[in-house]
């Protein structure tokens, strides 16, 4: 996310500025500044264009930066920048709805002594409160700050796309992940290749289209079997995807709780449920989406995996 510097460069831009009055305003040298817009810029919630020697800035027109806008100027008496550096703005991606600090934890994810210092200063200025069972919740006048958070987070996940393809869609997003679709190759670091390709890894040779997909996080080091089976998914749920998913967990080791705790996390969780009770009742209890057992054991013949 923006760090408290970039968050005040962004306040302070109310219309097209050249770096040197920017440089004025924060009262910061024209270097740092300059710098500072480098880094902002590459972001894509600030757009420059330079007139002879001159180097002007003005803020992007994207959805983000609207939000903050409506936010400083609303509440002008608060110093947002330092309130929403460092975890804040993971911590209110997830407050859509009231969290307790044990899952705003486990999405954010942040430590817990972590969330507490990024929520008591927003408590303490009225903009969360504790709801009565415990768990945080925004009060109303200040919702759009989750939707700031959401719409930065998917803006800054745009621009790191864009340095590498200009054709791709956005299949799922988180605070710092997402999952995407590309005709490309991309080789870079914190993109793993997911998706019917990876397949392979696991001794089942799936078709791979011409579509690429890619998981982008700069805290994964690689797609595990759980984390490749919800991808899926997200991808695609139809019945040919399901049986895929059904082939991979039964031809390789996982563990059935990281595999529930991905789906939670993808948004799969109940068709990743029916997957495992299916497979426990050998196609006992099944859904209108899965295969029959024999059209199953067929396909996995054909896979040579052992159900």
């Amino acid at each position: 996310m923006l760090s408290e510097a970039e968050l005040r460069l962004l306040a302070e831009l109310r219309g097209e500025r050249s770096v040197s009055a920017l440089a004025a305003e924060l009262d910061r040298s024209r270097s740092y500044t300059s710098e500072l817009v480098s880094q902002v810029e590459s972001t894509g919630v600030v757009e420059t264009r330079k007139q002879g020697q001159t180097k002007f800035v003005s803020p992007a027109g994207v959805k983000a930066v609207e939000l903050f806008e409506d936010i400083t100027q609303r509440h002008a008496h608060i110093e947002w920048p330092s309130l929403l550096a460092g975890a804040a703005l993971k911590t209110l991606y997830y407050l859509d709805s009231p969290r307790s600090v044990s899952e705003l934890e486990t999405c954010a994810p942040v430590h817990r002594s972590t969330v507490y210092r990024a929520l008591n200063p927003l408590e303490h200025r009225g903009i969360v409160y504790k709801t009565e069972d415990g768990a945080y919740a925004l009060n109303e006048e200040f919702t759009i700050l989750s939707q700031f958070a959401r719409e930065l987070a998917h803006q800054l996940h745009r621009a790191t796309l864009d340095s590498y393809t200009h054709t791709y869609t956005l299949l799922w997003e988180s605070v710092d992940e997402c999952l995407v679709q590309t005709p490309d190759q991309i080789d870079a670091d914190n993109f793993h290749a997911t998706g019917p390709a990876q397949f392979q890894t696991y001794g089942i040779p799936l078709l791979a289209r011409e579509r690429r997909y890619y998981l982008y996080s700069e805290t994964a080091t690689a797609v595990t079997p759980e984390a490749l089976c919800c991808h899926m998914l997200v991808i695609e749920s139809g019945t040919r995807t399901q049986s895929y998913c059904l082939l991979l967990l039964s031809h390789v080791e996982f563990d059935r709780e990281t595999l529930r705790t991905q789906a939670e996390k993808y948004g799969v969780a109940e068709t990743v449920e029916a997957l495992l009770i299916y497979l426990k009742t050998r196609g006992m209890e099944t859904t209108a989406t899965l295969p029959t057992w024999d059209e199953f054991e067929a396909l996995a013949e054909e896979y040579e995996v052992a159900v």
